[in-house]
C-alpha cells in the first residue's frame, strides 16, 4: 500500500474506533439538575430546581417546526436504612410539554405539576418554562422515622418523540434528541 492510502486507512480506523468506543452522548453537553431549593420539613416539602443543557440545536429546530416535546421529571424521597434497601417515603412524577403553533407563531407550554398552560410568542421564555420547576409539593406517604437520614433524588428525561405514521423509523435522527440526567441526590433537613 502507498503511504497516503495507509494514512487514510489508519485515520479512518482510529475515527471508527473512537465513535464505537465513545458513543455520541460523551461528546455532547450533559443535561443536569441545578439550583435545587427545598422548603419544609417532617414529611412535607416544596421543591424547586432547573435543568441545564436540556436543549440541543436539533431539538430547537424540531420544536420550531412543530414537533411536540415532553420532559418527564421524577422526584423521590428516601430514608436511609442500614443493611437493607433505602425506604421510599414519597414519590412524584410529572410532565412539561411544549408545542409550537406556526399559524399563530406562539409556543404552548403545559406544566402538569400545577395544571397550568402558558402561551408565549418567545421561544427563550418557553424553553425557560420547560426547564424550570417551581414549588412542587412532595408529601411523605408514611411517617418519617426521627433521627434517620432522608435524601431527595431528582431526575429529568426527554420522552421519546412519537411521530405519526411510524415516521420515527424514517427520521431516525430524532432519536439523537434523547437526554436523561443523572439522579441528583441531596440530603434533606431533619
Amino acid at each position: 500500500m502507498k503511504p497516503k492510502k495507509l494514512n487514510r486507512w489508519l485515520i479512518g480506523g482510529v475515527t471508527f474506533f473512537l465513535i464505537c468506543a465513545f458513543p455520541l452522548p460523551v461528546f455532547c453537553q450533559q443535561a443536569s439538575i441545578k439550583d435545587v431549593h427545598v422548603k419544609g420539613t417532617s414529611g412535607a416539602w416544596k421543591i424547586s430546581f432547573s435543568v441545564e443543557n436540556c436543549f440541543t440545536a436539533k431539538m430547537e429546530e424540531g420544536i420550531q417546526s412543530g414537533i411536540g416535546t415532553t420532559f418527564t421529571f421524577y422526584i423521590h424521597v428516601y430514608q436511609k436504612r442500614s443493611w437493607w434497601k433505602d425506604r421510599k417515603v414519597a414519590s412524584v412524577h410529572f410532565h412539561h410539554a411544549i408545542q409550537f403553533d406556526p399559524i399563530r407563531a406562539e409556543y404552548r407550554v403545559t406544566l402538569e405539576e400545577n395544571s397550568s398552560t402558558v402561551v408565549t410568542p418567545h421561544f427563550e421564555e418557553a424553553k425557560g418554562l420547560m426547564a424550570k420547576v417551581e414549588g412542587v409539593e412532595v408529601v411523605s406517604s408514611s411517617p418519617l422515622k426521627p433521627d434517620v437520614s432522608t435524601q431527595l433524588h431528582i431526575k429529568a428525561e426527554l420522552d421519546p418523540v412519537r411521530l405519526p405514521l411510524h415516521l420515527e423509523y424514517l427520521l431516525f435522527f430524532v432519536s439523537l434528541w434523547n437526554f436523561e440526567t443523572d439522579w441528583h441526590i441531596e440530603s434533606l433537613p431533619p
